[in-house]
């Protein structure tokens, strides 16, 4: 009878549940509430099962650690990468010019981690509204319709915005992966995780394994600077969620209510001779929609006081 029953439950689990829990941890709670499966002598042959999958089978279906589990993806594409063509990367524009440093390929993250009020929602407008040709998608988690369109209309003496526009805003609020077109233009205001800022780096690297060759700007919340002992703003560096949100994005900036933007990672230069990491722009958001900034050099000197690099004023 115990044979019969992990008969019927192996074969229930490797057809019903081990082909749609792929790239997913799982528990044996989890797949017993799924079929259903309360009695004790079959969860033991769940047990019995999973324990097979990962430590008796020659080849193992299952990674675990600690009660959960993972089917074992073992296959990796090949890259044609002799074939690539390095000369054509990806036609977008970005604010403060950042194209011109920093140049992305298909398959991109863009990720602006700021303070709040920093002035990175208005940057993923001006992304948007500068690239109108593209069929982008804007992922909006912050406001009703009426504030969006309160928005963009503050963007009207810079860019003229058709009527339908040529681009579609939807409401999302998480797990963005599922929904982005590999192939297409994403742009996410905002990735959020409430407490559990981990997950962040975790839907940031599920987002580039989703992308081919489309290319998704995506914002996410930074911890504001704190003040030292002597009075000195000490920024925190990174978004929440820290080193694991730097991982995947080809472009990597801060904004801080300081109005400072920098550059954190730029991982292909437009110039081989010209490092864009650790670049800096002094900046002022003008009706919250249009940027005016200059270079920003900090001066160790002078506490970080920094100054401005004195030539025209860069606008758009």
């Amino acid at each position: 009878m115990t044979d019969d029953t992990y008969a019927r439950v192996s074969k229930r689990i490797d057809d019903e549940w081990y082909p749609f829990h792929r790239d997913e941890w799982f528990t044996l709670q989890d797949i017993c509430s799924y079929f259903l499966w309360n009695e004790q002598n079959t969860r033991k042959q769940v047990t019995r099962k999973l324990y097979h999958d990962y430590a008796e089978r020659k080849q193992p279906l299952l990674d675990k650690l600690g009660r959960t589990y993972r089917i074992i993806d073992d296959i990796a594409e090949d890259i044609d990468w002799q074939n690539a063509d390095t000369s054509k990367p990806m036609d977008i524009l970005l604010p403060f010019n950042l194209h011109k440093y920093v140049k992305l390929f298909p398959k991109s993250i863009v990720c602006i981690a700021g303070e709040p009020n920093s002035g990175k929602s208005a940057f993923l407008f001006n992304t948007l509204l500068m690239n109108m040709d593209k069929e982008w998608v804007f992922y909006n988690s912050e406001t009703s319709r009426e504030q969006l369109k309160e928005r963009f209309s503050y963007f009207e003496d810079e860019y003229n915005i058709p009527n339908p526009a040529p681009f579609k805003v939807k409401e999302r609020y998480d797990n963005f992966a599922d929904v982005i077109n590999p192939s297409g233009y994403t742009i996410i205001d905002y990735i959020d995780a409430d407490s559990d800022f981990f997950t962040i780096g975790a839907e940031i690297s599920r987002i580039h394994k989703k992308l081919s060759t489309g290319i998704c700007v995506c914002a996410i919340q930074k911890k504001p600077g704190i003040k030292n002992f002597k009075g000195q703003i000490v920024d925190s560096g990174m978004g929440y969620g820290g080193a694991l949100t730097m991982k995947r994005p080809d472009l990597y900036i801060t904004m801080t209510t300081q109005n400072i933007l920098t550059i954190k990672k730029g991982k292909s230069w437009v110039d081989p001779k010209v490092n864009p990491n650790g670049m800096m722009w002094k900046y002022s958001l003008v009706n919250g929609a249009k940027f005016i900034y200059n270079r920003y050099y900090p001066d160790e000197e002078y506490h970080g006081t920094g100054y401005v690099e004195k030539q025209k004023e860069y606008e758009f």
